[in-house]
């Protein structure tokens, strides 16, 4: 469980902007003192020095620090079937941050997808898009459009997988 400093800054995922080595990724709700206010943030909310709300408390919070092995383990596999509007559906419910990546996508996808190799966590239309095959995650989904900021949650979920995965939470 890795702990944030006073005057570490935290975005919520729809605000995020871009993702480095070395930012928090959130894997369960958060209640933080942010701004001299007390404000839950919701799973896959970003700590990282480019967002704009200042935490004022150093706090304990569940989640794992993106590095070069993460974003070396995630593979983006190219879209190949287009979906009008794909039911996402969470084939794996061990992997909370997949309830709050549905949500903020939009339970349906507009884009194209591509059936990918592993162990299927995500589906769009009973197609496996995101998957984990020793050790790495890969993604078979491409958006029409960035609405609602959709890439980057992307990515914050599929980093979010290695929380579940790795052995301990803030080491990777």
């Amino acid at each position: 469980m890795p702990y944030v400093d006073a005057h570490s800054k935290i975005c919520r995922p729809t605000e995020v902007q871009e993702i480095k080595e070395g930012d928090l990724v959130l894997v369960s709700p958060t209640t933080l003192n942010v701004d001299r206010t007390l404000i839950v943030f919701p799973p896959l909310s970003l700590v990282s020095e480019q967002c704009e709300h200042e935490i004022m408390s150093l706090s304990w919070v569940e989640g794992i620090t993106v590095n070069k092995r993460i974003t070396e383990s995630v593979i983006s596999v190219k879209g190949e079937e287009y979906v009008k509007e794909g039911e996402i559906q969470i084939l794996e419910p061990s992997i909370l941050t997949a309830f709050t990546f549905k949500q903020l996508i939009g339970n349906k996808i507009k884009g194209y997808v591509s059936r990918v190799k592993g162990i299927p966590l995500i589906s769009v239309n009973n197609i496996p898009v995101i998957s984990l095959d020793k050790g790495i995650v890969y993604t078979g989904i491409q958006f029409l459009n960035n609405e609602n900021n959709r890439d980057n949650i992307l990515r914050l979920f599929t980093y979010s997988i290695f929380y579940y995965i790795l052995s301990k939470s803030s080491e990777g």
